[in-house]
């Protein structure tokens, strides 16, 4: 009976101790801190989190925070924010209050587009912006720079208002807008709103970079002038270095790809006394002519005269460079 009592005896000790152990190993630990960013200032909605565990909270109006968990000790904390560079942190026995400077994240500052009078990131953007490669650009063997933008960017439609050689070229931007009024864009060249045909002033060799903007979002930048589209042109600028000198020449052959039908002698004669009797008969059929005499008569195609194989040369110079 003495040794029964005894046993039980351990056996309550056991156990007392063990459920002592769990307590201690269950215990919750408290996390605590405070964010700020760079200038010292408390940063409100930081996303603080135990990587590889569910748990999860956010800062304060003070930028503070607090974590109550088990287990915590060894476990690694992340800190992130939009715009800022994530930070981790591992909890140690002996550390329970992290007080944390999140950095900015300067690269996500990379991918910009210019927008007006400023820069904008890609993502930020609500508008459809089109951007044109000047290198391909400039290979083309073309005077202005609008004739070289046809067909490089999408929704952009670009056409000769007339035949007349030289004549300005029509620039009109996700269709006509307008029944009675211009359709032309609007060009910004290097920040200066421009509302006339820049073929003639401006060069495609001093092109740095070409933006347009196509639909209702550039008239939030420049009013009721940008509903046509936004034209967005850069020049080349100089830079501090040692002088560069670049030269730029090129050389083309221009033709008239098709010529008009036009009428033989025979024909034309013909044409015109159908047209008017009284009035060509004694222009054509006088001094014993007859329609027939017009048959071996032959005739000038003043389209040769007015054609030829025109060449086109263009040459550039610039020299850039220089102290500040």
């Amino acid at each position: 009976m003495y040794i029964k009592k005894k046993s039980f005896r351990h056996f309550i000790v056991c156990t007392f101790l063990l459920l002592m152990s769990i307590n201690l190993l269950a215990q919750e630990t408290t996390i605590s801190g405070k964010i700020i960013d760079e200038r010292a200032l408390p940063m409100q909605g930081v996303s603080i989190s135990v990587k590889n565990k569910k748990i999860t909270t956010i800062s304060n109006v003070n930028g503070e925070f607090n974590i109550k968990a088990v287990d915590l000790v060894g476990s690694t904390l992340l800190f992130s924010y939009v715009g800022h560079a994530s930070q981790e942190t591992t909890i140690t026995s002996d550390k329970f209050v992290y007080n944390i400077t999140l950095k900015s994240n300067s690269q996500e500052l990379n991918d910009v587009v210019v927008i007006g009078y400023g820069v904008s990131r890609k993502k930020d953007l609500t508008g459809s912006i089109g951007s044109v490669n000047v290198k391909d650009l400039q290979k083309a063997q073309m005077p202005s720079f609008d004739q070289a933008l046809a067909g490089r960017v999408a929704g952009v439609q670009v056409s000769a208002n007339d035949g007349q050689p030289g004549s300005n070229m029509s620039i009109v931007i996700r269709g006509n807008n307008s029944i009675s009024q211009s359709n032309s864009p609007l060009y910004v060249v290097d920040g200066f709103p421009i509302e006339t045909n820049l073929n003639s002033i401006l060069s495609p060799a001093d092109i740095e970079s070409i933006e347009i903007l196509k639909d209702a979002s550039a008239t939030a930048i420049y009013g009721a002038r940008g509903a046509n589209g936004v034209i967005i042109i850069n020049t080349k600028k100089g830079v501090t270095s040692a002088p560069v000198v670049n030269f730029q020449s090129s050389y083309a052959l221009q033709n008239v790809i098709k010529r008009l039908e036009v009428m033989n002698p025979f024909e034309f004669v013909r044409y015109q006394l159908d047209l008017n009797p009284t009035l060509y008969t004694p222009i054509y059929l006088s001094n014993g002519r007859t329609l027939d005499s017009y048959k071996n008569i032959t005739g000038v195609n003043w389209q040769d005269n007015l054609f030829r194989q025109a060449p086109l040369q263009n040459n550039s110079v610039s020299i850039t460079g220089g102290t500040a």
